[in-house]
């Protein structure tokens, strides 16, 4: 069973700011060999490989890990077995487009919405009189009436009423900034949002009092819970309990969570801050995201297949480094002519086999899928 992570809601939705910085996707690895394990193995397969214990290796831990690194990296730019498809749950926040996913989503394919979309409202909970007919037919009285040709027609309704009425959601995706805008700004409903007007704190310590002005007066006693979410300075986006609340004035204190980056929030990011309450219901609407993400190290080198691939490529790379370093000097001084040095054999071989494996990535021998027809 998968664990919920701390940066994960209940649901398993990314918590995922504007602008901000989300966290990783869901992943369980507590049935695989641990990523530090794997790496030692690899690490002394490359030693003794290279004859570590009957000659002196110069390399250091740091170029094994190099060595690692680059076959993780190449392997991900050859390879599409490095990357898994996946589903996650986006929290789309009233008046914001721009949303920062997580550095291991490579590219989003598509967005889906709960309904069919709609004009007046975000949650798709109005009544649809097409949608009550079919639950009629073909659940309350199913095996009685109805056919093939009534359940085309609803699918074919739904579909045109969702290119109507906002079902499907432009969007634009940046893969190295990993943004992804929303051609569209959900709409305010409800008294669960409240714009920012001031955010200041007395420090930057944990528990510093944070005092939060907000730009119109907001029903919120002493021992509610709010929430402060998409605020660019570090430290600011969490819930907290409020300590002391006066409506009047439109200000309330609480007390910071974590070590905040600087003392108030000013200028153009305020524009960006948004305060809520999860005393009411929640105006925001959920999305499902259809994604390709990258495939976390660890399951990488757990993989049959991948793995054998992956640490063959590291040593080459290693090998490649030592014969760089070799290769400085045709020989070492000493009695009997000195120690001849073969650099340049090693960079020869390395380069050999790495060309070789790369070559392997094109029969697909790690796995990944085989190409499809291309039309045009």
């Amino acid at each position: 069973m998968a664990t919920i992570k701390p940066n994960l809601t209940d649901k398993q939705a990314i918590k995922t700011e504007n602008l901000g910085g989300p966290g990783p996707i869901a992943f369980d690895d507590s049935r695989l060999t641990s990523l530090e394990s794997k790496r030692n193995d690899i690490i002394d397969y490359i030693r003794l490989r290279l004859g570590d214990g009957l000659v002196d290796v110069e390399l250091d831990k740091e170029h094994y890990n190099l060595a690692i690194k680059s076959a993780l990296n190449k392997y991900r730019q050859k390879a599409s077995n490095s990357q898994e498809e996946s589903y996650a749950f986006l929290d789309l926040l009233p008046e914001v487009q721009e949303y920062i996913l997580p550095q291991e989503i490579v590219t989003v394919r598509q967005i889906f919405r709960r309904g069919i979309g709609s004009v007046t409202g975000t949650t798709a909970s109005q009544f649809e009189p097409f949608a009550a007919g079919y639950l009629n037919t073909y659940m309350l009285v199913a095996g009685r009436v109805g056919g093939l040709v009534n359940y085309e027609l609803y699918t074919q309704y739904q579909e045109m009423a969702m290119r109507f009425f906002g079902g499907h959601i432009n969007y634009t995706f940046n893969p190295v900034t990993r943004k992804l805008t929303l051609v569209r700004k959900m709409p305010e409903s409800g008294k669960n949002y409240m714009r920012i007007e001031q955010l200041s704190a007395a420090g930057t310590a944990v528990n510093s009092v944070i005092t939060i002005v907000t730009q119109y007066p907001w029903n919120i006693a002493v021992g509610d819970t709010v929430l402060i979410s998409n605020c660019p300075v570090t430290g600011f986006n969490n819930s907290y309990t409020v300590e002391t609340a006066n409506k009047d004035l439109r200000t309330l204190t609480v007390r910071a969570k974590a070590v905040l980056a600087a003392t108030s929030v000013i200028g153009f990011d305020m524009n960006k801050t948004l305060l809520s309450s999860p005393s009411t219901d929640s105006p925001t609407e959920t999305v499902m995201l259809h994604v390709y993400n990258y495939k976390p190290d660890v399951m990488l080198l757990n993989d049959h297949m991948i793995g054998p691939w992956l640490t063959e490529y590291a040593y080459s790379f290693a090998k490649r480094i030592l014969g760089e370093a070799r290769s400085k000097f045709a020989q070492l001084a000493g009695p009997s002519g000195g120690t001849q040095l073969n650099g340049a054999t090693l960079l020869a071989e390395a380069k050999e086999e790495m060309d070789k494996l790369e070559d392997e990535l094109k029969r697909y021998v790690d796995g990944s899928m085989p190409l499809t027809w291309v039309i045009g």
